[in-house]
């Protein structure tokens, strides 16, 4: 039996609130969205902020991300749980792929369960997946004009890739921040290291079949940042 410590219990506060709060604008936004889906889908990476509270791996990944696999799991068009089906859940759900958001959730546990001790390098896999991927989608299908396969645009991936950019320079600064980096500024190479992750993430999430990007995406991501020492 896991005993939860004043960080768990702050980091589950943090998960479900902000999850929360999500789903409230979601359903403040209803109306005046087309995309809604991906609106949350990208808002939710802004969990990679709140889980450096936990103490516990069980704990974040058990009780702060997988109940979410049941959950979306339950709120699919072929769920037989009819409230849910019907749920706001349920209608992100049927804006894409019925699965979509469950193995969005299903990467969420693995990481957060066997990268608990590399938040770093999760939560970069995390934000390819939730702000690479979904800005690229909405930039994709709003503005893509050039189309280089049958279904990515160049306006697409230079959303990816740019976004990408973006969120490894916002983590880079938060973590540092976070463990009181003193090595006189950001590190002369972490612009560099931006380009090549971001690169190497448009170029993923361009030969990742739609269906199962959010699975792919970030645990490729992940694992590799882990494996080079990131």
């Amino acid at each position: 039996m896991v005993e939860l410590t004043q960080g768990d219990i702050l980091g589950l506060a943090g998960v479900y609130g902000y999850v929360a709060s999500v789903m409230l604008v979601a359903w403040l936004l209803r109306k005046k969205v087309h995309n809604l889906r991906k609106v949350v889908h990208i808002l939710t990476g802004g969990i990679v902020f709140f889980w450096w509270s936990f103490d516990t791996k069980e704990v974040m990944a058990g009780l702060a991300a997988f109940p979410f696999v049941i959950l979306l799991l339950l709120a699919t068009p072929k769920s037989p749980v009819e409230f849910l089906k019907n749920s706001p859940l349920g209608a992100r759900s049927s804006e894409g792929h019925p699965y979509g958001l469950v193995m969005y959730a299903i990467s969420w546990t693995m990481v957060a369960y066997f990268l608990f001790a590399d938040l770093p390098a999760a939560s970069v896999g995390i934000a390819a997946m939730s702000f690479g991927d979904g800005m690229g989608e909405l930039i994709g299908r709003r503005f893509g004009r050039i189309r280089y396969m049958p279904r990515r645009t160049l306006e697409g991936t230079t959303a990816v890739f740019s976004a990408t950019v973006i969120s490894v320079l916002v983590l880079c600064w938060f973590y540092f921040d976070l463990i009181d980096y003193s090595g006189g500024g950001m590190p002369e190479m972490l612009l560099l290291f931006a380009i090549v992750i971001g690169a190497f993430v448009a170029l993923l999430e361009a030969i990742t079949p739609g269906m199962v990007d959010n699975l792919i995406v970030p645990l490729v991501v992940a694992g590799f940042l882990h494996t080079i020492g990131v």
